[in-house]
């Protein structure tokens, strides 16, 4: 079977898959935000709207933008994880998600389902998070989500729509203090959109993402779920990572999810040094979970190459 007409049967399944659901499906036209600050909704900031009234914030005072203080990670280590939860519809996602999260700071995830369940396994670790909500699914949100054991200093984020199935996905930017350091650490979360035909709009979530984040000076993380299944995508995801002077993990056993022989799960970094990284292999959700824990880099405050994509 070629690797094109597995591509068809791909795509095609997973817009059957959409149409079945779809009636359970309310997406909003406009970014929500969920936090462990306050359930209610309400429109998440645009990255361009946060870079200009926080920029104080963002550039190292210790204070978000609810007026409380905030403590910072600890620049020796920085235990970090990213994972697509798979809307917790795996076994024993409840018994994963608690031991990882009581082994790291900050947590992205992807597919992230906002239900009683994962609520209490949050507070159970004290974590303050945030999610950018792309739909609700029978009235709960589901989106993109990022909990740490410190409280983000400010947040943004955009949603992109599916250009076939009109389901969106959703992207989160945060920053975080860093103890005893100026320069805050971003920290990117994105689920990639999945069902297209060619590569526009692909590539334009990720010159959005881009575009969001290139005047951060400081260390940096963008990861999450690219849905990065063929060469061409691949290849768009390493020259945002060049543009924005990241790096990848390298790995001597691979267990990242592939689909099609191409990873979808990364981490890039910049302005850290990993100590220590694993990718665990699970049972509870279609995505293995990506482990590293960073610390901070001696490296020159560097911004991102403008050169076009």
């Amino acid at each position: 079977m070629s690797s094109r007409f597995k591509l068809y049967i791909f795509l095609l399944a997973g817009m059957l898959a959409s149409v079945m659901t779809v009636s359970c499906v309310t997406a909003e036209s406009k970014a929500q935000t969920h936090s462990d600050a306050s359930a209610a909704s309400e429109q998440l900031r645009s990255c361009d709207e946060v870079l200009s009234a926080d920029k104080k914030s963002i550039e190292g005072i210790g204070e978000s933008r609810d007026g409380r203080g905030i403590s910072g990670l600890n620049p020796d280590s920085i235990a970090f994880l990213n994972w697509n939860l798979y809307k917790g519809d795996g076994d024993n996602w409840q018994s994963d998600f608690d031991n990882f999260a009581g082994s790291h700071d900050v947590l992205i995830i992807q597919e992230a389902f906002l239900d009683d369940e994962l609520d209490q396994l949050l507070s159970a670790h004290a974590f303050a998070w945030q999610m950018n909500t792309a739909f609700y699914l029978n009235g709960t949100a589901a989106g993109v989500m990022t909990a740490a054991n410190s409280g983000a200093v400010s947040s943004c984020g955009f949603q992109t729509t599916e250009p076939i199935i009109r389901v969106p996905k959703s992207t989160l930017v945060s920053y975080y203090r860093i103890d005893g350091h100026e320069q805050n650490l971003l920290v990117a979360n994105i689920h990639g959109i999945n069902f297209t035909l060619g590569m526009d709009s692909y590539q334009q979530q990720l010159d959005d993402l881009y575009a969001a984040v290139k005047d951060h000076r400081g260390p940096m993380i963008i990861a999450g779920d690219f849905n990065s299944w063929s060469d061409e995508r691949m290849s768009a995801v390493n020259r945002l990572k060049n543009r924005l002077l990241l790096h990848a993990l390298e790995y001597s056993v691979n267990n990242k999810t592939h689909v099609f022989g191409n990873a979808i799960d990364h981490v890039f970094y910049r302005q850290l040094e990993p100590i220590e990284k694993k990718v665990w292999q699970v049972t509870s959700s279609d995505h293995n979970p990506i482990s590293v824990r960073f610390r901070l880099a001696d490296a020159p405050v560097r911004t991102a190459q403008n050169e076009p994509l």
